[in-house]
């Protein structure tokens, strides 16, 4: 993979709030130019956790660990050097440049990153389709009798697919993307007479993000007996690989670090519970 340009690690550091992105781990309160909480790296009772928005640094007195941002989100998200300065360029808008790198795997990169694009904008339209349709409205009315409120439900992203065979492929394709690029990240399947047509049809819709927020698949529930499988994910494909993947990690991952700790049940549960439990205050 080509290096990623020093100017672009400097935008990067410049346009990150370091106090945003450390605030997520800890409690800081403000104190003089700095800002102070418990370290989000181990055990106490006394802050001993310093950060400094103007040098963009943080230090903790106690256990001695300290760097700039970038150091801080490759910690603490488990990430290596590149992948912790791409999340912070996507979190705050800064366009990346490399040195030169491999043809091939500068194409690699720039497929994933215009399948990533297709998913997000699926996404979006099937939120989009939930509130807005009246084909919907069933489908809201479901969830609203579950408990489950607007704010939660376009916390999580939830969304609808459109009853029509080709919403999505004629959508898609009038955005510019390809049949094989639809068909690459399972949005779209082969009929048996030949042709494609959505996969996903008359569901309630579950973006399944990655612990980074990106859109990697969906989980549709039916909402009708005819339909089949009451539950249809996307089949497995180069970004989805169900076995891989913690349903609602990316909304979890700040509260589990604050809190230190998770609980997580092995047995299959019903999605609606799981919303449930977010929408209650903490």
């Amino acid at each position: 993979m080509a290096l990623i340009s020093e100017e672009s690690l400097e935008r990067v550091k410049q346009a990150v709030d370091i106090v945003e992105v450390i605030s997520a781990h800890t409690d800081l309160r403000r104190q003089g130019a700095r800002w102070v909480g418990l370290c989000p790296f181990h055990e106490e009772r006394t802050p001993s956790f310093s950060v400094e928005p103007q040098e963009k640094l943080y230090h903790c007195f106690g256990c001695g660990v300290g760097g700039d941002v970038i150091k801080f989100v490759e910690e603490k998200e488990g990430l290596g050097f590149a992948e912790a300065v791409e999340l912070l360029a996507d979190r705050y808008g800064v366009e990346l440049e490399r040195e030169q790198e491999d043809p091939r795997a500068e194409a690699r990169r720039q497929r994933r990153r215009r399948l990533e694009q297709l998913l997000d904008r699926t996404s979006s339209f099937y939120s989009s389709y939930l509130w807005e349709s009246k084909e919907a409205g069933k489908a809201r009315q479901y969830l609203a009798e579950r408990g489950l409120s607007e704010a939660v439900l376009r916390d999580f992203g939830v969304g609808f697919a459109p009853s029509a065979w080709d919403k999505i492929l004629v959508a898609g394709q009038r955005a510019g993307f390809k049949v094989e690029e639809l068909g690459a990240v399972g949005l779209i399947q082969k009929g048996r007479q030949g042709g494609e047509y959505d996969r996903f049809r008359s569901r309630i819709m579950f973006p399944i993000r990655d612990p980074r927020g990106r859109t990697l698949g969906f989980g549709g529930r039916a909402m009708r007996p005819d339909q089949g499988a009451k539950y249809v994910n996307t089949a497995e494909t180069d970004f989805f690989h169900k076995s891989k993947i913690l349903y609602g990690l990316d909304r979890a991952r700040a509260a589990i670090d604050l809190a230190n700790k998770a609980a997580v049940r092995l047995d299959e549960v019903d999605l609606s519970s799981v919303f449930q439990s977010a929408a209650k205050p903490k």
